[in-house]
């Protein structure tokens, strides 16, 4: 019964995929005016980078129940990471940047909009890189610039979450930064974005349906000296709320 309606409303994906790069490619445009109207005044509000995130999400069908993200000026939020999904739900509800890799800037317009974004590029394999990243995050939320960071470094499906990087969470330990733990799930599993899965096969196989659900939780903001029990905390915090979100 899946095939067949997958088959029939075949069409709503390739609809759904020309409109995610339309638009797109109009919101860049609105993203430049908007970095070069406030970069010197430092009044950077992610307003773009919103409307963006909403604009997708309503196109993609994609039904987001969620809760209040916490009032904070300066932090570092941290979701499990199960797709490229993911993206657009942070950016269309948490004023913040993302940390992205490096390779991204190499890519026509895409590297520009990094810029205007103030995304963080990292090298994973670099470690040089992974060092400038580390202060790069704390220097962008010093500046009021909060940054989005997926704490296991790639999609996973679940049960629960990988093993986290460590690396951000020394940042926040040393400079006090609070995280907002954030557990993503959604209602069917096949929308796992994961291993070598190309996106536009995943695209045309899971958007045909009208409306994809996911429910997003955002945890109470934690703030450790320790790094080890920082990081301890934050995953203990996303995986009871995944194990909630899950167990509906």
């Amino acid at each position: 019964m899946r095939l067949f309606f997958q088959v029939i409303l075949s069409p709503l994906s390739f609809l759904r995929f020309v409109l995610l790069f339309i638009v797109s490619f109009v919101i860049l445009i609105i993203l430049f005016v908007e970095y070069f109207l406030t970069r010197k005044n430092g009044s950077y509000r992610f307003f773009t980078s919103r409307l963006w995130g909403h604009i997708i999400l309503f196109i993609l069908g994609i039904q987001v129940k969620k809760n209040m993200v916490p009032k904070l000026d300066k932090f570092l939020m941290m979701p499990n990471h199960r797709s490229y999904i993911d993206i657009f739900i942070m950016a269309a509800y948490v004023p913040a940047t993302f940390v992205a890799k490096a390779e991204l800037r190499r890519w026509p317009i895409i590297g520009q909009a990094m810029k205007a974004f103030y995304i963080i590029a990292v090298k994973r394999s670099d470690l040089r890189s992974m060092i400038g990243t580390m202060n790069k995050i704390k220097q962008r939320v010093n500046e009021g610039i909060p940054v989005t960071v997926f704490p296991e470094g790639t999609t996973f499906e679940g049960p629960g979450t990988k093993d986290f990087k460590q690396g951000t969470f020394k940042i926040a330990a040393e400079a006090g930064i609070p995280i907002i733990p954030c557990a993503i799930s959604y209602s069917d599993k096949r929308d796992a974005w994961i291993d070598d899965d190309l996106f536009v096969w995943h695209f045309f196989r899971q958007f045909w349906k009208p409306i994809t659900k996911v429910d997003v939780r955002f945890g109470k903001v934690i703030i450790d000296d320790d790094y080890k029990s920082l990081k301890e905390k934050t995953q203990k915090s996303i995986n009871s709320m995944l194990i909630k979100s899950e167990s509906n």
